[in-house]
């Protein structure tokens, strides 16, 4: 259940001759969830297990007084169920934003918002401990943010800003459950269990998920061109308190759960840009090219907890730092595109291209490696053709994963060879459409 509502009031004045713009507002949220997973377990007893499953749920199969060996279930959630919950989040937020001119050429957006989160949890744990609407976030933030945007000349800006954000965990995340996917075998804890190194005995995770306090910074130069074209040059580099990122589970194989680890830091550089194609030759204005290009540093300083079971659990010859790779944050992202627009032909196509670099996916710790995502070429075409009486008719042909290639995941480890954690094929698929707007 959600329930938002917001009022925004703008005024509209003039400062050193110039237009400029006074906002202040607020609002109010309220989430809540019901949360609920039934378990079942299947004890097949004396039945023949064979690869058809449908044989295994047969009448004769079942407990009974004359096959007292027979096939029988036990509900999991009776008498208590951990996997069920119910959270709530109460969120009252206000803002002032000004907008104007303090110098000529220069625009200024200065403003601050303040949040007051609170959550509340009902549910109880693997231990069967109660938790009656139990406040498990209390937060009161204020957000600056300062947009300076400074007109070089006509169509070209220099833009700069800082902000602050924040990244909160989600009722799944924050929460006793423990989620499994029948199809990958995998479980999701939710992060208010702790983990303890199996090994040493030492705790790794206390259980105490909370929020990500992120500061961005940007500056950018972008130059405007008529018919949408654009090109723009960006650096960023921003800061991460707290960051929330998917641990392997020490007590449990295949299963993961969100942690706030040591502070992180990403510094990168992008490229972006839009170009008719008859800036080259008249013959074509119906084409045009786009990119996004990203080049990024990321690192996370490890806390000692993390620093030393990788330290325990090192292999020969490996040299364990203090920082290792942010999760979730590839090193490089290419996007380009060629399309075609025929405007007086009602036909449009396109070519895209999209890969990101080798990105750590899920973070090992103890003896558990990293895991980390291979680049996947993608590789798409779309074809739209409007046709009939008024343009009414659109035909439409899409073309997905051209290079067929494959979806995968690799453990890494010192000085070892990669091995597969998931392999998804998707293979090329091909889509047709026909429409008619009435």
């Amino acid at each position: 259940m959600n329930i938002a509502s917001r009022a925004d009031v703008t005024r509209n004045y003039t400062f050193r001759d110039e237009k400029a713009k006074l906002k202040v507002g607020g609002g109010y949220t309220f989430k809540k969830r019901d949360y609920e997973i039934n378990g079942f377990s299947i004890f097949t007893g004396n039945t023949e297990v064979t690869d058809d499953p449908n044989t295994i749920f047969q009448s004769d199969n079942f407990f009974n007084r004359e096959n007292t060996e027979g096939l029988y279930y036990a509900p999991q959630f009776i008498p208590n169920n951990a996997n069920a919950f119910e959270s709530q989040v109460q969120n009252i937020a206000a803002y002032v934003s000004n907008e104007f001119t303090p110098v000529d050429k220069l625009k200024a957006i200065v403003g601050v918002r303040m949040e007051s989160y609170v959550q509340n949890y009902s549910g109880r744990n693997q231990s069967n401990q109660v938790f009656d609407n139990e406040e498990v976030l209390n937060d009161l933030d204020l957000f600056p943010t300062l947009n300076l945007i400074y007109a070089v000349k006509e169509n070209h800006n220099l833009r700069a800003s800082f902000t602050r954000t924040i990244a909160r965990p989600s009722f799944k995340e924050a929460s006793f459950a423990t989620i499994i996917d029948p199809i990958s075998g995998r479980t999701f804890i939710g992060g208010f269990f702790s983990d303890i190194d199996v090994e040493t005995g030492e705790e790794i995770w206390d259980g105490n998920l909370t929020k990500t306090n992120i500061n961005n910074f940007d500056l950018r130069y972008e130059m405007y061109q008529g018919g949408g074209q654009n090109i723009s040059l960006s650096a960023f580099y921003k800061t991460f308190e707290n960051p929330i990122e998917i641990v392997q589970y020490v007590q449990a194989t295949n299963n993961f759960q969100p942690r706030n680890v040591g502070n992180g830091q990403v510094l990168g550089v992008e490229l972006e840009f839009k170009k008719s194609l008859g800036s080259v030759d008249s013959k074509l204005n119906a084409f045009s090219v786009n990119g996004n290009i990203t080049v990024t540093e990321s690192s996370v300083k490890m806390n000692e907890t993390e620093r030393r079971s990788r330290i325990n659990n090192a292999r020969d010859g490996e040299e364990i730092g203090d920082s290792r790779d942010m999760a979730g944050q590839a090193p490089y992202i290419v996007n380009a595109g060629l399309s075609y627009n025929g405007r007086d032909n009602g036909l449009e196509l396109g070519m895209f291209y999209n890969v990101q670099g080798r990105t750590l996916q899920y973070v090992g710790i103890a003896d558990r490696p990293d895991v980390y995502s291979v680049p996947f070429q993608s590789l798409n075409f779309s074809a739209n053709y409007t046709f009939g009486m008024d343009k009414k008719f659109r035909a439409g042909l899409k073309v997905n994963n051209i290079l067929n290639s494959a979806r995968e995941s690799v453990f890494e480890s010192f000085n070892a060879e990669d091995q597969i954690f998931s392999s998804i094929r998707p293979q090329t698929s091909i889509g047709m459409s026909l429409s008619y707007r009435l």
